[in-house]
């Protein structure tokens, strides 16, 4: 007898051998055993699944001599028949050469003659979805009501390729990729039946390879036996198939962890070296880190079930997905599946894989979005992480020792104030005005020749009772001065209190978190209800609104709101209608009354502060 192929020769004659499709085999073998089986049946799956073997065996256990029975004799007439294909009642097509209307017109003139020698005339239709539409039409009558003792199943890859009218007319079944552990014992069976002297630590290499076909799985065991001679081993599979050990991607991961520019790029030259080839492996390593992602994106062991690999690789991959972030590993796999796409056309598939790498390990020479987003996101954790420690620290010293007041932004408030104009001399402009204030509050400091930037800079986070606005009795010497802004515990706050405190809290917002500062930007506090503060945003601005209600803006803001008005407060964000955009600074012109002088009480903190004497006073009105 002539050589026969091993996945031919192997190929399972009983619903107990199919691997990997238990939840089919065990629902026909049922079907049989109760009588209870339909007419038609769709089988759907990836190839090499066992689709047209389940067929052969589900024709012999409707058609053995001692059935119909879920486990065929395989030594009667019929059931020998059926196995080397040659039974003129059991008729497998293939719908690739036989896809015309001509074709299916034939079949319904055949099918209405009874079984010749079979209980059962049954047609196996293999890739059906290969069909055209005008068949499909002719075969839908026969489908809906076939003659008596008929039956039908067809087999395709592509389900979503046949037409539904056809799909509500079957018993659908879909084939599972066989698992690797599945597919390495019945290797391992094939290997000792023939003879074949095989390291069984690539037997899971094989397995990977053949992406949940058996038949391939098998295919490359028969080729592997014929190229290694007398034992195959990893060089062997490795050379032939193309593949990657596992070990060459557990340890391209941990360089990518170690952001090891060089030594990512020393290992591809050595893959080079290797005669591997870089497109096969930049898949696999595609595929490593989807594990990867499983394995960080569920509850420890929870991503078993959607891994295949063994105990001890998969306990590997768990403790390296720790070393990653997920969106760290997201961003991993895009970059690669950018690159494995343009190796197809591209010349260089090297080059690519290099490139893919740096970006891989050096984020700050990835110049896309995606690397932006991504360097934008390690700074804020990075902020998020030292910020509890610096705020704790700065309120701890703040609270501990009184430092100077620095009046910059009321002293910039005053100016745009109106003053008495003095009745025996000219009235001066507004900004000569302002600028001499400017210059008394140097003089007495003996800072004259410094910028006034470099003064608002130096003390800015102490600009604090001039916000407060009370003109309560004043502290004695002897008690410490409360922290910028802060009012003495249990009192109320009013909108006019906060809209003054305004720029002082965004100050501090902007030193925590600049993304928060940006957002804030484009509202005003409008209201104050008992201790909520209520934002209102531009109409344009419902993005901006949404992202300050998440939790990491409005920790930011709550923590700058209580250290410069001094108590706890909540927030509120409204949606105005256009009002958002007018300016704070606008909006505080608008609620003080015209011709207003210049609070008592700030002048009073200007001169205890500063140790200022008043020269004179001088009223002024706006041009």
């Amino acid at each position: 007898m002539s050589y026969i192929s091993l996945y031919r020769k192997y190929r399972p004659q009983t619903f107990e051998e199919v691997v990997g499709q238990i939840h089919i085999t065990q629902t026909l073998a049922n079907a049989v055993k109760q009588n209870r089986f339909s007419h038609a049946y769709l089988f759907a799956g990836p190839r090499g699944t066992g689709k047209t073997t389940t067929a052969r065996i589900f024709a012999k256990a409707l058609n053995c001599a001692k059935g119909p029975t879920p486990t065929p004799c395989n030594e009667c007439g019929i059931c020998l028949q059926i196995i080397e294909g040659n039974s003129i009642d059991v008729l497998e097509i293939d719908a690739a050469s036989n896809r015309g209307i001509d074709e299916i017109r034939d079949l319904r003139e055949k099918i209405r003659f009874t079984p010749t020698e079979a209980r059962y005339k049954m047609y196996i239709i293999d890739e059906v979805h290969m069909l055209t539409t005008e068949a499909f039409n002719a075969l839908l009558k026969t489908l809906e009501e076939p003659p008596e003792r008929v039956v039908f199943v067809l087999a395709t890859t592509e389900p979503h390729k046949v037409l539904p009218t056809i799909l509500s007319r079957c018993q659908r079944f879909d084939f599972r990729r066989i698992p690797i552990s599945n597919m390495v014992g019945y290797l391992h069976q094939i290997a000792k039946v023939e003879g074949i002297a095989i390291d069984e630590t690539v037997l899971p290499l094989i397995a990977r390879q053949a992406q949940g076909s058996l038949r391939d799985a098998i295919g490359f065991l028969e080729q592997l036996s014929s190229f290694a001679g007398e034992k195959i081993g990893l060089d062997e599979v490795v050379s032939l198939l193309g593949m990657v050990e596992i070990e060459l991607l557990f340890e391209i991961v941990d360089m990518v962890s170690r952001k090891d520019t060089a030594g990512a790029l020393f290992f591809v030259e050595g893959l080079m070296g290797g005669a591997r080839d870089i497109r096969q492996f930049t898949k696999e390593l595609i595929g490593h880190l989807r594990n990867l992602f499983v394995v960080r994106s569920t509850p420890p062991t929870g991503g078993a079930g959607m891994i295949d690999a063994t105990p001890d690789v998969l306990a590997r991959m768990e403790i390296q997905a720790r070393s990653f972030r997920l969106p760290e590993i997201m961003r991993f796999m895009d970059i690669l599946t950018e690159a494995h796409g343009e190796m197809r056309w591209g010349p260089d598939a090297k080059l690519l894989l290099e490139m893919a790498l740096v970006k891989m390990t050096k984020p700050e020479a990835d110049e896309s979005l995606e690397g932006l987003l991504y360097r934008i996101d390690e700074l804020e954790r990075k902020i998020e992480e030292r910020g509890s420690k610096d705020e704790r620290r700065d309120l701890s010293a703040s609270l501990r020792s009184p430092r100077p007041f620095e009046a910059s932004t009321e002293l910039s408030r005053m100016s745009k104030l109106k003053v008495p104009e003095p009745k025996s001399k000219g009235a001066e402009s507004r900004g000569e005005v302002k600028k001499a204030e400017v210059k008394e509050v140097g003089k007495v400091h003996g800072v004259e020749e410094k910028r006034e930037g470099e003064v608002i800079e130096k003390r800015k986070a102490e600009a604090v009772k001039a916000m407060a606005g009370g003109k309560g009795d004043e502290a004695a010497p002897s008690q410490q001065r409360p922290v910028a802004g802060m009012q003495a515990k249990g009192q109320g706050i009013d909108i006019a209190r906060v809209k003054r405190a305004w720029p002082v809290i965004l100050d501090q917002v902007k030193e925590k978190k600049i993304p928060t500062y940006a957002l804030l930007l484009e509202c005003k506090p409008c209201s104050v209800v008992e201790k909520t503060i209520v934002l209102e945003f531009n109409e344009r601005a419902s993005f901006h609104l949404q992202e300050m209600e998440k939790s990491r803006n409005l920790k930011v803001l709550l923590q700058s709101l209580k250290k410069v008005l001094g108590m706890d407060v909540d927030v509120e964000c409204t949606l105005g209608e256009g009002e958002g955009s007018k300016s704070l600074e606008t909006s505080l012109r608008e609620e003080e009354p015209a011709g207003e002088a210049v609070e008592p009480h700030i002048v009073k903190l200007v001169q205890d502060s500063f140790g200022a004497e008043i020269i004179e006073e001088v009223e002024f009105t706006e041009d």
